[in-house]
């Protein structure tokens, strides 16, 4: 039977979602509602679609839809606020979800209350590995580990509008030169870059934790791509994981393999028997 789901979030990500459900990129499911609090985002997204679904712009409206009622699963693609917001609301109505802003769980009070729901009820939490690979070496390693950095290097436009620069009061506009702008751990780095180290977040998840994790992140303004560099030096031996990866058109601080990341996911919750190739 065809998944119905909903999308929260209309920008880079939650756009092609929804695109590539309505023209059958991701089978055996139809997209029923998108939700944005940006109606601005919400009318961009149905104004390409055939399929025209239930679109809400205020959550409370949403969640209490009867439309809501019929949807299998949920689709975050939003921002870590939004994320924080919504997703616990979403699983007390014993919804699935696939959470894109994986940056949330380094709130640990959150992290916490979604285990404790994982295990009273029967659903679903699915984490997409977004802009990065290697997420099961790191896994099958986690207890022999004893260093894991991240560094990411991205450019001035796709690092504008991270609390870095406000907090430390510089103009990201007036760098001119590559420079080092953090180096602490995952968890501050997310506070201080939720929309560009995401993939801090599923490191630490699948390896040592928040605290453990150690985050560099670059600016460098003569580079145009968003590259991931991760460094494991384990108990028997150690290992470098690269991903250069070229920007989404409509949203420089997300990588596009981030968004094809989305749609496999997606596809393989909803066509898991469906064999790619020959």
């Amino acid at each position: 039977m065809a998944k119905e789901i909903a999308i929260i979030g209309c920008g880079a990500i939650g756009n092609e979602l929804a695109q590539n459900i309505d023209n059958k990129i991701i089978p055996n499911c139809s997209l029923n509602i998108i939700f944005d609090i940006d109606q601005k985002k919400i009318k961009n997204v149905y104004e390409k679609l055939q399929n025209k679904p239930i679109i809400f712009s205020n959550f409370k409206e949403f969640i209490e839809s009867p439309h809501f009622e019929k949807i299998d699963l949920v689709v975050e693609s939003a921002s870590i606020n939004a994320a924080s917001s919504y997703v616990l609301d979403i699983i007390r109505k014993g919804k699935d979800i696939m959470i894109m802003s994986i940056g949330v769980f380094s709130d640990y009070v959150f992290y916490k209350e979604i285990i404790q729901f994982l295990k009273k009820k029967s659903i679903n939490v699915f984490l997409p590995s977004g802009a990065i690979g290697g997420i099961d070496i790191i896994r099958s390693i986690k207890n022999h580990i004893e260093s894991i950095t991240l560094i990411t290097t991205k450019n001035n436009k796709s690092l504008k509008g991270a609390p870095f620069f406000l907090n430390n009061n510089i103009n990201v506009d007036e760098i001119s030169k590559k420079q080092i702008l953090f180096d602490g751990n995952a968890e501050d780095a997310i506070k201080q870059f939720p929309s560009n180290v995401n993939v801090s977040a599923l490191i630490s998840l699948a390896g040592v934790g928040f605290k453990r994790t150690n985050v560099k992140v670059i600016v460098d303004p003569d580079e145009y791509n968003n590259i991931h560099e991760i460094n494991v030096k384990w108990k028997f031996g150690e290992f470098t994981i690269k991903v250069i990866n070229k920007p989404s058109f409509e949203n420089p601080k997300t990588s596009y393999l981030a968004i094809l990341s989305a749609t496999e996911c997606l596809r393989s919750i909803c066509a898991p028997d469906l064999k790619i190739g020959s």
